[in-house]
């Protein structure tokens, strides 16, 4: 009989735990704790964000040129400090140093041959004036006509070819001159190579001269981003050379034009090339050719915002929960431009709401919240 009576109260202890756990498990199931925050002040700035290139602002590249005539002195080595006017390449050319010899030897002959005629028109007048004693001005003249038009021709045509001569040697000259190729701007002698040839960038330069105290970093924008992008505005350059650092710019330029190029796929990208200096005073230790990241801030503004995990999205709707009479209530929003971490809402909750930040799966609307 005992043991029929343990046996009863055992099944009703059990019954009463599995009871008393389903409510437990029902009422827990209805209620949630959350953490809440309130909207929080803070400036967002909109950016754009494109990969670029350091490279010299004000470069020299030198080409081998086999019209001038046969490379025979590279003046510079790399490294070198050169200044605007120093020599860096000579040419040879017989050709045209023959060209110039026959130039000089035509003008002095044409030197010679007026000089001549000039003697001759001389003689002739004399001529003219010993005739004129004994047949009289006007008969002498008339006699004389003929050599004395013939010998005035013969001045003018050789003074003609006189100054084509002398044009012909001020453009020797000038290409005398172009044998030997001066430096355009001051800088460092940057790389020398042994001849310019093809690369699959295009062809490598002969010298590359620069300064490393002038340097851009240049990169290409989307059509889109053109829009948004303008002359002056702040930038931030990265490098995954150097994580740990970062240094300050200017939008110096957006080209007018675009850049078109070949994707894989086939098709053709509009980009437009853009160019940003670099604040002065900052260390740079980088080399041209160094691959950036460049964050370009085209907007600023002070915003209302909430961390990232209180939105959720419900189809094109976006909403959170605000914590009301100890009740979940869901406040549909509207966002705007957003950080890392946080996003801007322009309108659904105000300051004073206790938003749910991260709310659980479990938390529907209506449904009771205790506040951590």
């Amino acid at each position: 009989m005992k043991k029929k009576v343990w046996i009863s109260i055992s099944v009703v202890a059990v019954l009463a735990l599995i009871i008393g756990f389903n409510v437990y498990r029902t009422s827990a199931s209805k209620s949630a704790e959350v953490e809440t925050g309130t909207l929080e002040s803070e400036n967002i700035n909109t950016t754009v964000m494109t990969p670029g290139t350091l490279t010299l602002a004000n470069e020299s590249l030198l080409f081998e040129d086999p019209s001038k005539g046969e490379l025979t002195t590279v003046h510079v080595e790399e490294g070198d400090a050169v200044k605007k006017g120093d020599n860096v390449l000579t040419y040879e050319n017989p050709d045209l140093k023959m060209e110039k010899e026959q130039n000089d030897i035509n003008i002095e002959s044409l030197y010679l041959r007026i000089n001549s005629l000039d003697k001759q028109k001389t003689r002739l007048q004399e001529k003219e004036d010993e005739l004129a004693d004994d047949v009289g001005r006007e008969e002498a003249e008339e006699t004389m006509e003929a050599e004395l038009d013939q010998i005035q021709m013969d001045i003018r045509m050789a003074n003609l070819d006189l100054r084509q001569a002398l044009l012909q040697r001020d453009r020797l000259k000038e290409r005398m001159s172009e044998l030997t190729v001066t430096s355009e701007i001051d800088g460092v002698v940057i790389e020398v190579n042994e001849s310019s040839s093809p690369t699959t960038q295009g062809e490598k330069p002969l010298i590359r001269l620069g300064s490393m105290n002038d340097l851009v970093v240049k990169g290409k924008l989307s059509e889109y981003d053109t829009l948004s992008v303008d002359d002056g505005q702040s930038v931030t350059l990265t490098s995954d050379a150097v994580p740990d650092q970062e240094w300050k710019g200017k939008v110096s330029e957006v080209a007018y034009l675009p850049e078109t190029t070949a994707t894989e796929s086939g098709s053709s990208a509009v980009q437009f090339p853009v160019t940003v200096t670099i604040d002065d005073g900052q260390k740079l230790n980088l080399k041209p050719g160094f691959q950036m990241i460049v964050e370009i801030e085209t907007e600023s503004h002070q915003a209302m915002t909430l961390p990232f995990s209180s939105v959720l999205q419900d189809g094109d709707d976006q909403y959170v929960y605000a914590v009301e009479g100890g009740k979940a209530v869901r406040k549909d929003i509207k966002t705007g431009s957003s950080t890392a971490e946080r996003i801007e809402v322009t309108s659904g909750v105000t300051k004073d709401d206790q938003v749910v930040i991260d709310p659980p799966g479990k938390l529907k609307d209506g449904m009771d919240v205790s506040v951590k």
